[in-house]
């Protein structure tokens, strides 16, 4: 056995439990498909089935489960015979997705009391992370940098770490942002963290409101455009923030919005909006957005080109008239 019999995760971010869930897997040298559970819904026989019934003709299979501190108080027993004994063909993951109190990871008391969980404690099967803090972020940056022959001009890392979001998922897309509007430079400047930190200033979902209502969006659009998105910079924030928001409505659509934290009104209208979209109408948001990056990355659309196809592709997403928003007269 050259992998652990079963893994939990406590971790508030579900980008780093995803990310680091994705580096077990790789890290295992072999090829396994996952089969994703949600702990506030009911795990039935489907999930039973994946997690004891495994083949290695088959293939190898992990079975993850989000938000397992939802699970109801019954199931962690149960659990116990699945978790005894080593299959070689399937891998448990469970996701401990609930925010740290002063003491760290809230454990349900059910699952602290069973003997395997005491054994993934003793044999480091437990991963926990607060999430990203203030420490995080120079490795962070280092990693980001080395991966891409990136340097750093004196304190710029500093800089930039400090504008960055305790996110990784945001962390991530400002980043992206960031490494686009270098081009070919291959130092960061301490000026280069002046263009990071705005994207809780931006009003993405106010954008994404108005076409939803039908509403001519040109004074959303001037709003955007009058917070630092001039010139080219102002297609790859906006796609972040497109991003941001189809996370947050697919989590909302799923459920999976304990640790969202937004005024209710505000909550209540993207809750709306995903169930509107439904999970099609939010697939082909995510859609948009990567279309628009791919065509600016790989060279294959001019930005203003991307912009054109990517509001064009919003209108008809909501239903509006099959034409791009265009930016508004300065």
């Amino acid at each position: 056995m050259d992998r652990p019999g079963f893994t939990f995760l406590a971790c508030p971010d579900p980008e780093i439990i995803r990310a680091r869930i994705d580096k077990l897997l790789a890290d295992a040298g072999t090829a396994f498909t996952k089969d994703v559970f949600w702990g506030d819904e009911e795990l039935g026989p489907t999930f039973w089935n994946a997690l004891t019934v495994g083949s290695l003709l088959a293939g190898a299979r992990a079975v993850v489960v989000r938000r397992a501190e939802a699970c109801p108080a019954e199931l962690w027993p149960k659990l116990a015979s699945a978790l005894r004994g080593f299959n070689p063909s399937v891998w448990p993951f469970f996701c401990l997705e609930g925010a740290f109190d002063r003491k760290g990871p809230k454990i349900p008391k059910g699952l602290a009391e069973q003997p395997y969980f005491k054994v993934a404690e003793k044999r480091g099967w437990l991963f926990v992370s607060p999430g990203l803090t203030a420490r995080d972020m120079g490795p962070l940056l280092a990693d980001w940098a080395a991966g891409r022959g990136l340097g750093f001009e004196p304190g710029a890392a500093e800089r930039l770490a400090a504008a960055l979001p305790l996110d990784l998922a945001r962390a991530d897309n400002e980043l992206a942002r960031l490494e686009l509007s270098l081009g070919d430079r291959t130092t960061v400047a301490v000026a280069d963290a002046a263009h990071l930190g705005g994207h809780a200033a931006l009003d993405g979902f106010a954008f994404l409101d108005a076409l939803s209502g039908s509403r001519d969006p040109s004074a959303v659009w001037r709003g955007i455009f009058d917070k630092q998105l001039a010139g080219e910079e102002m297609v790859f924030p906006l796609i972040g923030l497109l991003l941001y928001e189809a996370r947050t409505m697919w989590r909302l659509a799923a459920g999976d919005d304990a640790d969202i934290r937004l005024p209710p009104a505000v909550l209540q209208k993207k809750r709306a909006m995903a169930r509107r979209l439904g999970p099609a109408g939010l697939a082909r948001l995510f859609e948009a957005a990567f279309a628009a990056e791919a065509g600016i990355k790989s060279g294959s659309r001019r930005t203003d080109q991307a912009l054109e196809a990517l509001t064009a592709e919003l209108f008809r997403i909501f239903g509006g008239p099959n034409r791009p928003a265009g930016r508004p007269s300065p």
